[in-house]
């Protein structure tokens, strides 16, 4: 397998199969949790080969490449689900959740709507999640399931609150990425909320 170029930008299967070699070195001993958790943050923010190439320089590899698997290896869609969401309220309140299907990017443009998106329960078949915004005067709110974390990348805001409480701190779980444009709107992403015996 030839070295990819380092100036060429990587796709979100291949932060993957980063994560992924980084977590097999764990297994193996080659790196503690502490590497572990500092390496995965790192290669889930590198844009391009060379932000990730020094995170794997003193990991065997028998090619000298990076662990980039074909495209075959990645998460399928099954047949017939979309591979694309599209939600787009007006004046509206919309909501989604208990065992619904979440494809691998959701497009949710809003205007002087609410959205909320429950996906503890819901049947998610991709590693990642791409939730590109277009929000004005609107709230989102994405519940997220249990170990999955959420990451901006790249949200431009105008007098708007962005709020992530459920940040990467380390594991393999699924990836939510956010990115678009709110205006005069509020991003939410969290996890379960418990009180006594109430979960929402």
């Amino acid at each position: 397998m030839n070295r990819p170029d380092p100036n060429l930008r990587m796709s979100n299967a291949e932060r993957e199969a980063v994560i992924a070699r980084l977590h097999a070195a764990t297994e193996e001993g080659r790196l503690d949790l502490h590497e572990f958790a500092e390496r995965s943050g790192k290669a889930y923010e590198a844009r391009t080969y060379a932000e990730v190439e020094h995170l794997l320089a003193d990991l065997p590899e028998p090619t000298g490449a990076l662990a980039v698997p074909p495209a075959a290896a990645a998460p399928a869609t099954p047949p017939g689900a979309p591979a694309e969401m599209r939600l787009a309220p007006k004046a509206s309140h919309l909501e989604r959740k208990g065992d619904w299907v979440v494809p691998p990017k959701l497009v949710i443009d809003a205007k002087a709507s609410s959205v909320k998106l429950d996906c503890r329960h819901a049947v998610i078949r991709s590693g990642t999640i791409d939730v590109d915004l277009n929000l004005v005067a609107s709230s989102l709110e994405v519940v997220l399931p249990k170990n999955a974390f959420a990451t901006d990348d790249n949200t431009d805001v105008m007098a708007s609150s962005v709020s992530n409480h459920a940040p990467y701190k380390g594991g393999t779980g699924i990836r939510f990425t956010f990115s678009g444009k709110a205006k005069a709107s509020s991003v939410t992403f969290r996890h379960e909320r418990r009180f006594l015996w109430w979960r929402w």
